[in-house]
């Protein structure tokens, strides 16, 4: 009888922990939309490693960029990954920390990641195609920026940079193309 009351007391505790776990991501997630950025992160940070997830490595990521601290905020995207290797959201932020370093191939391979494990993102398709822009690949991001409006065909951002691609393919037909389609979201 012993055995059995020991058990169900540390099942329960576990339950118990567990549901503070979750009590305090979701008090941490109402900080940060709030942009309450340290109280957020000292929850976050502050949880047991095992309470941790992919999700809680984001967001603990997205506050480290917001204080400055790139590299900390690679660090914690890099134990996103560990959870789960497929997660493109760290992939494409990843991708955004090294184009903003101009690391623009560093960048690209992350945005492919990206990509490759959610072909529907659509800004990660706009972001390869400024790198390669920076790169002067006009072809290939001239490919990438129609992948990002077949996504989102509203995205007057993603029209003005194919329009500057077809102008530097000297491809004035389909630049002048664009541009109609562009004047016409108003």
């Amino acid at each position: 009888m012993k055995k059995i009351f020991i058990i169900s007391f540390i099942f329960l505790q576990t339950l118990s922990f567990a549901q503070d776990a979750k009590e305090v991501k979701e008090r941490a997630l109402a900080l940060y939309n709030t942009k309450n950025y340290n109280e957020a992160f000292s929850l976050l940070d502050n949880l047991n490693s095992s309470d941790k997830t992919k999700d809680t490595f984001l967001i603990l990521s997205n506050i480290a960029q917001e204080k400055g601290n790139d590299n900390l905020a690679i660090e914690y995207l890099n134990k996103a990954l560990d959870e789960d290797y497929t997660y493109y959201k760290a992939y494409y932020n990843l991708g955004c920390i090294f184009a903003k370093k101009k690391s623009y191939l560093l960048a690209s391979n992350n945005f492919e990641l990206a990509i490759k494990y959610n072909k529907n993102c659509s800004s990660a398709y706009y972001n390869l195609a400024l790198c390669q822009i920076n790169n002067k690949d006009y072809n290939s991001a001239k490919k990438n920026l129609i992948k990002a409006l077949e996504l989102e065909p509203l995205n007057k951002d993603y029209y003005y940079n194919l329009i500057f691609c077809y102008k530097e393919l000297n491809n004035t037909r389909q630049a002048k193309k664009m541009l109609e389609a562009y004047n016409k979201l108003g």
